[in-house]
């Protein structure tokens, strides 16, 4: 699979030893105009699914297509929406029920007295230094709310809307049509509620999964995504190949790839004979094989109290398949499993592999590194 993951996401997490990798898809801009939330969905994640996958979709994104996502200029608040709406605490996360627009699309969906009880008990609770007793009392309807934030992707940073009707219907809905788990979530990245699942999901634990807010919040256009769980590393792709760790036997194969990384550098060892057979001794050479092909090889070391990737090739004929991502992947986890947090990689400035990392979620550090007048990029990884 070649979905990579949102800027600044990892692809996986692990909840309680098991591994799950969290797959975001793009989807065109949803707007009013599309009635039917599965439609969508099946035409952007179903080709990418696998037995057993949950398929997540942002709560927004279905409200829009319910008719349930509004202009704010074009809702009309109450006085009573002003009024109360003044009491309302604002979070990092947006004004939520604070502006008397959205207070006004509480209203509407949760009824006067509810509300009114929710203020009551909520400045009760406040004045004994109590909060959020306002939105448990207010309930599912009212939390639901959203409020136009600057950072979403427009029009709907202009948007306010109510949550999803009958979720878990439309969650059913979806998954009889694509065969497969689904769940509609209210995620932000402050903290996840499953709104509605199909039958035989567990939404506790897919609110675990997508803590962090794998689809993001602002201009990602990632709607809808894949939830998979992962027993080995391979499973994430489609093309998958085998990572083992090099022997003696396969040197000449190594110098043979690695000089496809050759500089015109006085001292450029890395494809030196007497260098590739020192790491291949110190057991820091893997080898990626795939139908008795080798694909690339790629070089781990651990110093300084760091994991580095030192070396990183993919055949030419083998590039832009999704191979480069399955060595990054297995570095990652090879770095987690033996106590790092972090990861790092270094780039001649020729090798052009920039977007590559970045894309990878590594940030570039803002120290160049320089080796016979050549300079080289670092990059790290938070694992």
């Amino acid at each position: 699979m070649d979905l990579e993951p949102n800027k600044g996401k990892n692809l996986i997490v692990e909840i309680q030893g098991r591994k799950f990798a969290r797959y975001p898809i793009k989807t065109k801009l949803i707007t009013p105009e599309d009635k039917d939330i599965s439609i969508i969905v099946e035409e952007y994640a179903k080709k990418y699914l696998h037995a057993g996958d949950i398929v997540f979709i942002s709560e927004k994104a279905v409200a829009i297509t319910q008719g349930r996502a509004y202009p704010i200029q074009e809702v009309k608040a109450s006085w009573l929406a002003s009024f109360l709406s003044r009491f309302v605490t604002k979070t990092p996360i947006g004004i939520g029920l604070g502006s008397p627009e959205t207070m006004q699309l509480a209203i509407e969906e949760v009824g006067i007295p509810r509300i009114l009880t929710a203020a009551l008990v909520g400045a009760i609770g406040k004045s004994f230094g109590i909060r959020g007793l306002f939105y448990v009392i207010a309930g599912h309807g009212a939390r639901s709310i959203d409020g136009a934030v600057p950072y979403a992707i427009p029009p709907y940073n202009t948007y306010i809307s109510k949550g999803p009707f009958q979720a878990n219907e439309v969650a059913e809905h979806i998954a009889q049509k694509i065969h497969t788990f689904v769940a509609i979530v209210d995620a932000n990245d402050f903290g996840i509620n499953t709104l509605g699942a199909s039958n035989g999901v567990d939404g506790k634990l897919v609110a675990r999964i997508i803590k962090d807010n794998p689809l993001g919040q602002s201009d990602e256009q990632t709607p809808v995504g894949i939830i998979r769980e992962i027993k080995d590393l391979r499973e994430m792709f489609d093309r998958p190949m085998a990572i083992r760790q090099a022997e003696l036997k396969d040197k000449e194969e190594i110098i043979k790839i690695v000089n496809l990384l050759h500089l015109d550098i006085p001292d450029f060892v890395w494809n030196q004979e007497e260098f590739v057979l020192k790491q291949i001794s110190n057991k820091e050479y893997f080898l990626g094989e795939q139908g008795g092909n080798i694909i690339g090889v790629m070089s781990l070391s651990a110093r300084r109290n760091k994991m580095n990737i030192e070396t990183l090739v993919v055949k030419r004929e083998f590039q832009s398949q999704g191979f480069g991502t399955q060595f990054i992947v297995f570095a990652k986890q090879f770095a987690r499993d033996r106590g790092f947090d972090a990861l790092y990689a270094y780039s001649f400035k020729e090798y052009n592999m920039t977007d590559f990392y970045l894309k990878k979620q590594f940030k570039m550090l803002d120290y160049p590194g320089s080796y016979k007048n050549h300079q080289y990029y670092c990059f790290k990884a938070v694992l």
